[in-house]
């Protein structure tokens, strides 16, 4: 159930922000919502239990809004109220963890809830790695026993962390990074943990002639679907280089779409999140949140500075996603949608990005002067109108019973 992310900094993006991008590929049946979670102070002392494991709890932990599957504690991707973006793909090495220990949704919720920046978030998340190692999550069927891989991004810094049992490699990004479920970390590892030179040499996975640690060449599993991993990340890539100085939510739109995976008895792409971080957000970022697959999916504006409207949340502990989940996902069986359809989607989304631009401006003037109550009534109220928009959308293509049954109608032609 591999993922595909990417990320460009500021010196690559048009507006001189940082882009965050993720496609979560799920079971098609498995109900996904947002976790939108508050900034609280927590007692000294206090634990916090995930899985199996009882955790240490951190005296603060940030607001941050993520994805996750119905009835998961962790996100497979999200975004902090600092700025502070992370996303998880499984990977496959010779030190995947069996015992237990933490999936890459509890790491990733971890580690945004503890992190003001992204190289906060790097040593937290191989803290917990070294700490706590990966494990599989209760009931985990031997086969999707997996490691995981993440990439991490703030206003101003990138970095990818593989990660092998309870052992890691971290690469710094330069300017902009694609990354999926094939290993592509070698040699140009900037730093990793303790031990693992070590261990590879010892177990016959490297030589012991002094060079440098090849990461995927000694400790990668090679899986039959890496050939077509490989390519999007290829394809993605070149064109994150050849935008360089002009990458926007637009192009990470398209690369997510680009590797939207149709459904054919196996995983399917059921979210996908752009975060916009930095100099540009000015402090107040954005999600971007789509349900369904992504390439002909409708991108949501959400601050993360406010709870979202009822519709993206899950209704409760039991519940089998959110309500726009089971609209746009669910109900319409991944078929494509129609000509029609398409256009009134793009069409919506095109507001959707200009009254972002418009909220952003309000949102940094408040909360230049320190209004912080302000600008959650108006991220509030910017998110619930967005929702509405939709709604207005969607009953004016087909009607509130079978929606998306018809909308996803394929053409005549």
């Amino acid at each position: 159930m591999g993922c595909e992310m990417a990320t460009a900094l500021p010196g690559a993006t048009l507006d001189g922000s940082t882009l965050f991008a993720h496609n979560s590929s799920r079971p098609a049946d498995e109900g996904q919502s947002l976790l939108w979670m508050p900034g609280r102070d927590h007692a000294v002392g206090e634990s916090v239990r995930v899985g199996r494991l009882d955790l240490p709890q951190v005296r603060r932990t940030s607001a941050l809004l993520g994805v996750r599957a119905a009835d998961g504690w962790g996100c497979v991707h999200g975004v902090n109220e600092h700025g502070v973006a992370m996303g998880a793909t499984p990977t496959h090495t010779r030190l995947r963890g069996e015992t237990p220990g933490l999936t890459g949704a509890d790491l990733v919720r971890l580690t945004l809830e503890r992190s003001s920046a992204a190289t906060q978030a790097v040593q937290t998340a191989t803290d917990l790695i070294a700490r706590h190692g990966q494990g599989p999550y209760t009931g985990c069927p031997a086969e999707d026993d997996h490691d995981n891989a993440f990439l991490i991004a703030d206003g101003q810094e990138a970095y990818l962390l593989a990660a092998c049992g309870p052992h890691w490699a971290v690469q710094q990004v330069a300017a902009v990074r694609a990354l999926n479920e094939a290993c592509h970390l070698r040699q140009d590892w900037d730093r990793i943990s303790p031990g693992l030179s070590s261990l590879a040499i010892h177990r016959g996975w490297w030589p012991e002639d002094g060079s440098k640690l090849d990461f995927a060449g000694a400790l990668a599993r090679q899986d039959a679907a890496d050939r077509q991993a490989y390519r999007w990340w290829g394809l993605a890539t070149l064109q994150l280089e050849q935008q360089h100085g002009a990458v926007d939510n637009a192009l990470m739109r398209r690369l997510l779409g680009e590797a939207t995976r149709p459904e054919a008895g196996g995983p399917v792409t059921t979210t996908g999140l752009i975060a916009q971080m930095g100099p540009a957000a000015n402090g107040v970022p954005l999600a971007w949140c789509a349900f369904g697959p992504t390439g002909c999916g409708l991108y949501f504006p959400l601050p993360v500075v406010a709870e979202p409207p009822p519709a993206f949340r899950a209704r409760g502990p039991e519940a089998d996603g959110c309500d726009l989940w089971r609209r746009t996902t669910r109900d319409r069986n991944h078929r494509p949608p129609t000509a029609e359809a398409r256009a009134a989607l793009a069409d919506l989304q095109g507001r959707f990005d200009q009254v972002a631009g418009e909220f952003t401006s309000e949102a940094i003037a408040l909360k230049r002067r320190g209004d912080a109550e302000g600008l959650r009534r108006s991220a509030e109220s910017f998110a619930q109108h967005n929702w509405e928009r939709f709604e207005e959308v969607w009953e004016g293509l087909l009607g509130k019973e079978a929606a998306w049954e018809a909308v996803c109608r394929m053409d005549a032609v």
